[in-house]
């Protein structure tokens, strides 16, 4: 709770009121007015992502306050809704606070990427608010001072509408909307106010994702090359690679951005360094990082380049690819992403926030990525996992505890040796031959007792082998020898158990 400012837990409270409490107009005032005096101090800026690794955090302890209770609510209401963060400004009303909370204490609507809730921001008409939707990082911005006719419907074409077709690259608006064959934009007021629709704007960039490119880059690059002292050229760079990825260029700007991280690399400190870092810094934008993750499944030969870059832009790239591989439906797809995100540290949050999610294969991901990772602590968390419901879930928790090696880790597959599926416990037990930690030998020598799965047994054969204690060897040799009448071996099992005193190699 320390990490997030009071507004954050004033702005949920009254949302929290809104939907369980909604007679309450006193108590809704007193929080309204509380959240106020906050702002009367500084703008805020609540995310998504900040309110869920504070809820996440608080569930670790047995007890918690209701202010978690109230910020989980609003990391409910903030999902189902797609919006991602909210930004006050000083000067915003309190009406439109209130009025903001009360949106998101509406009932969602699923699979729309916000649209309904955009639309809804757009009537109310909030001054000094910008609100970021959806998966691609869509904002909805807010002038003070006039608001564009508002087009009918949603500002956002909803999931599953039909795509807009080509067309030519002179684009004219189709009659009936504001400003068509004029020229000029219209500029009439609503009856609210404050929030600028950005439609048309938006329009205009889909239907023509392949302008031609704007020219001069690979001049301003060669200058750029030619003048490393020019911070004026680093900035045009920059801006010319925004104007470009807009068009859906977006080799260029992973070139344009390459470039800079190259040149602040090689800049001693200087007013040219500090240029190239506030560059690179207006370049990894979420919606730009995520441009340039959807290459990585196409654009093998750049797969290096672009891992490096999403890297280095830290919780911006790390959360494009996320979104991209928990959205994927290709295999190739998957794999380009999981790959990238392997390098990237600043994904550990999130993927532990994504442990908790109630889908098994989002849970999946992220658990064989935390194994990849192997962050401090991670595997308290995946130690968790090996109760879950999917066995595919635990199976990826057993795979990647046996990276860390902890205690910990030891302890939680001790604990699975006996999970219900067979494929579970296999993982288990290579897991634990592969921390070769001399504690799990009496488990082992249990589990072989009982186990009737062939493939888990040459597997507990092979671990035990691998640990060399004088237990492990006397019943390696006892596996070796044929068995009575009643229980005869079979030949492979006694193999595996020669291999295995191979293997261990001691005197005994």
């Amino acid at each position: 709770m320390d990490s997030l400012p009071p507004f954050h837990q004033h702005f949920a409270h009254l949302v929290w009121l809104l939907i369980h409490r909604e007679a309450q107009a006193d108590e809704q005032k007193d929080v309204l007015r509380r959240a106020m005096e906050e702002l009367a101090q500084s703008r805020h800026v609540v995310g998504l992502q900040d309110i869920s690794f504070t809820v996440a955090n608080a569930f670790h302890h047995v007890a918690f306050s209701d202010n978690i209770i109230w910020l989980s609510e609003l990391s409910v209401r903030m999902s189902a809704h797609s919006v991602r963060t909210v930004e006050f400004e000083q000067s915003v009303s309190p009406g439109d606070v209130l009025g903001l909370a009360r949106l998101f204490a509406k009932p969602a609507v699923s699979g729309d990427d916000g649209a309904a809730f955009d639309a809804m921001v757009v009537r109310l008409g909030p001054t000094d608010v910008a609100v970021h939707i959806g998966p691609m990082g869509f904002v909805r911005t807010a002038t003070p001072t006039h608001l564009r006719t508002v087009l009918p419907g949603p500002a956002r074409t909803p999931a599953g509408a039909p795509a807009i077709p080509a067309v030519s690259r002179g684009f004219t608006p189709p009659a009936g909307i504001p400003g068509a064959g004029t020229g000029t934009p219209s500029k009439t007021r609503s009856e609210r106010g404050g929030v600028r629709d950005d439609t048309l704007s938006m329009m205009h960039a889909q239907i023509t994702p392949h302008a031609p490119p704007a020219k001069g880059l690979a001049e301003l690059l060669a200058r750029l090359d030619a003048e490393p002292g020019a911070a004026r050229l680093i900035e045009d760079a920059a801006r010319e690679a925004e104007e470009r990825a807009k068009q859906g260029l977006w080799v260029d700007l992973a070139e344009v951005l390459w470039r800079l991280h190259q040149r602040h690399a090689r800049s001693p400190e200087g007013d040219l360094r500090r240029a190239c870092l506030a560059s690179i810094r207006r370049l990894e934008k979420p919606v730009l990082m995520q441009g340039l993750a959807r290459l990585l499944p196409r654009r093998r030969e750049m797969r290096e380049m672009l891992t490096q870059l999403l890297a280095r832009s830290g919780e911006s790239g790390a959360d494009a690819l996320i979104d991209l591989l928990i959205n994927a439906e290709h295999t190739a797809e998957r794999r380009a992403y999981r790959t990238a995100l392997s390098h990237c540290p600043a994904a550990v949050p999130a993927l532990l926030h994504l442990l908790g999610d109630s889908r098994w294969y989002v849970v999946r991901n992220a658990a064989e990525l935390l194994g990849e990772l192997a962050p401090p602590d991670a595997d308290i968390r995946l130690a968790e996992l090996l109760s879950h419901r999917e066995p595919r879930v635990r199976r990826a928790a057993a795979g990647s505890l046996s990276r860390f090696g902890t205690q910990r880790a030891v302890l939680g597959l001790l604990q699975a040796v006996q999970d219900a599926s067979p494929d579970v416990r296999l993982q288990v037990v290579l897991g634990l031959g592969a921390i070769r930690n001399p504690r799990a030998v009496p488990w082992l020598v249990e589990a072989l007792d009982r186990e009737q799965d062939p493939d888990v047994q040459s597997a507990i054969i092979a671990s035990l082998g691998m640990m060399p204690t004088e237990e492990s060897v006397a019943r390696l040799a006892r596996a070796v020898e044929p068995g009575g009448l009643l229980l005869r071996k079979s030949t492979i099992f006694r193999l595996h158990a020669v291999e295995a005193l191979g293997q261990a190699a001691s005197p005994s």
